[in-house]
């Protein structure tokens, strides 16, 4: 028979991850749309290079309501990155 398991007394601390604002993310979404170029948001909750890959284009339009919203979806994802290493 083996021994039942028991949960670790000490787990690791994790970091909180802070969920992306949806809001913004469906104004993104609508104004991108506006420009002609088609965002799948499930996709950028999961896919940062593909999310910082919208965020670039949306960089590249002439509106700036969709620049402003880039930049602030932009801050969005830094929050949730990775802490800067020190050296």
């Amino acid at each position: 028979m083996l021994p039942l398991q028991t949960r670790d007394e000490n787990p690791s601390p994790t970091a909180p991850v802070r969920a992306l604002p949806i809001g913004v993310m469906a104004r993104f979404r609508r104004l991108m749309n506006y420009e002609g170029w088609e965002v799948d948001l499930p996709r950028m909750c999961v896919d940062t290079a593909y999310a910082f890959a919208c965020l670039a284009t949306a960089h590249t339009s002439g509106d700036e309501r969709l620049r402003r919203t880039a930049l602030a979806l932009f801050g969005a994802y830094d929050r949730n990155g990775e802490a800067p290493q020190v050296h």
